[in-house]
């Protein structure tokens, strides 16, 4: 399952793990927006081998972004980040 998330913040986005897919947003009124998406692909074999420690769920999820510096980390649904219109869009 995909997890998706908005966050602001200043994060060091050379530090960011192969298992998080981070696009900066240019549409949002805040100066820093993130649409940070979960891949489960390689998160879930980091959590096998132990590169990725917490539970899975989305708050475990939260609090990991927020160690990487994201701020104000919102669960969204993935169908926001996804839809037609967001492919239109871009």
């Amino acid at each position: 399952m995909t997890l998706c998330f908005k966050a602001n913040g200043k994060p060091d986005l050379s530090a960011i793990p192969d298992w998080l897919a981070v696009e900066f947003s240019f549409a949002a009124k805040e100066p820093y927006f993130y649409r940070v998406c979960v891949i489960p692909e390689i998160a879930d074999v980091a959590l096998v081998l132990g590169t990725l420690e917490h539970d899975g769920t989305p708050s475990g999820w939260i609090s990991h972004l927020q160690n990487l510096g994201f701020e104000e980390v919102v669960q969204v649904s993935c169908r926001d980040f996804f839809s037609p219109r967001a492919d239109r869009d871009r």
